[in-house]
């Protein structure tokens, strides 16, 4: 079994989400696998360890990651809600599935041009 960790930077505090897995994961199938579990939150369950609360969310296959925040310089583990959950949901969607942005512009006569 392996443990994979992808941590969140945000201000003042960091989001933490640990999988574990049978299987070896590469960097993107790590991510998918993550949105995969918290698209479809068969159960939610807070815990506490030596380190404090965190928040165990199961898939409906049986799989399951552990996620918490924790405080700048701080060794203690918040769990998180589901605001929470959705955020770290919200960030992985757009590193796996970045949006494709196009501007342009039109002008008088009808014609459209691409903004670079």
């Amino acid at each position: 079994m392996r443990t994979y960790n992808v941590r969140f930077e945000a201000d003042g505090a960091d989001l933490f989400v640990e999988l574990h897995s049978n299987e070896d994961l590469n960097r993107l199938h790590l991510l998918e696998q993550v949105m995969a579990i918290l698209e479809d939150r068969h159960g939610i369950e807070i815990k506490t360890g030596e380190q404090g609360e965190f928040t165990r969310v199961e898939h409906s296959d049986g799989s399951e990651l552990l996620a918490w925040l924790s405080i700048a310089e701080e060794r203690s583990r918040q769990a998180l809600d589901d605001d929470g959950l959705d955020e770290i949901l919200t960030c992985l969607a757009f590193l796996v599935f970045p949006p494709v942005v196009e501007t342009t512009s039109t002008s008088a006569d009808g014609t459209s041009i691409a903004l670079t």
